[in-house]
């Protein structure tokens, strides 16, 4: 007989039914504004209204929900102002995280990230916008958790979820802009540069201005503005 597969439980129910609200709010299965009812997810998990209402309270605290003055939890939206503002907190800490990032890096790992960047232009080069987007976030995540420091790293997580949330549900597409593509590539290409050849002091003047307002479009664009992809 095969090994039997061993499935990491949470520790509390009320961390089953946080980190499922969560990613259902992430992944854009309950939209901004739907309204949450405690019996539903009391059910749904076969439990009392204790763990619901915490796992609400924590998602609140988050700015996942909002509890309004009736008491009714509801998916908290976005505007693009705020998402704005989101990323002008993500350009801070990316800098902060790059400067901790070249130290912490082996050569094995510089290679890995180049081959990562090696398959962003492949998507660059196809004009496959969000296969490009994708492999974008994985580069950061990788680099991120590169960084050391987990806390950083959960915060930079935490925004980045935040903006998808409002990507999901607006006409957000942060390489609408063909000209903001092919920056965020050449970025892409000289960071790497940057890091095999422990330049940090580029890399820094680099981050400043890789999360450039270019990046932030108007919720205005459809899809039909990208070329057909490849499945």
């Amino acid at each position: 007989m095969g090994k039997t597969k061993t499935i990491e439980r949470p520790a509390t129910i009320c961390q089953a039914i946080y980190d499922y609200l969560k990613k259902a709010i992430i992944h854009g299965d309950y939209a901004p504004g739907r309204r949450l009812q405690e019996k539903e997810f009391a059910v749904l998990f076969n439990v009392s209204s204790t763990p619901v209402r915490e796992a609400f309270f924590r998602l609140a605290a988050e700015k996942y929900l909002t509890i309004n003055a009736r008491k009714e939890v509801l998916v908290q939206g976005t505007s693009h102002d705020e998402v704005r503002e989101l990323y002008e907190v993500v350009r801070a800490l990316d800098g902060y995280a790059m400067r901790k990032v070249i130290g912490n890096l082996s050569k094995p790992e510089i290679g890995r990230l180049g081959t990562m960047t090696d398959k962003l232009g492949d998507y660059y080069a196809a004009g496959d916008h969000q296969r490009y987007l994708e492999q974008n976030l994985k580069i950061h995540d990788r680099l991120w958790q590169a960084c050391g420091n987990r806390s950083l790293y959960e915060a930079l997580t935490q925004l980045m979820e935040k903006i998808a949330i409002y990507r999901k549900h607006n006409d957000f597409f942060p390489f609408a802009d063909p000209a903001a593509m092919e920056k965020s590539y050449r970025d892409h290409r000289r960071i790497q540069e940057c890091l095999a050849g422990g330049d940090i002091e580029s890399l820094e003047r680099l981050i400043e201005t890789h999360w450039g307002e270019e990046f932030i479009k108007p919720a205005s664009l459809s899809p039909s503005v990208f070329p057909s992809q490849k499945s």
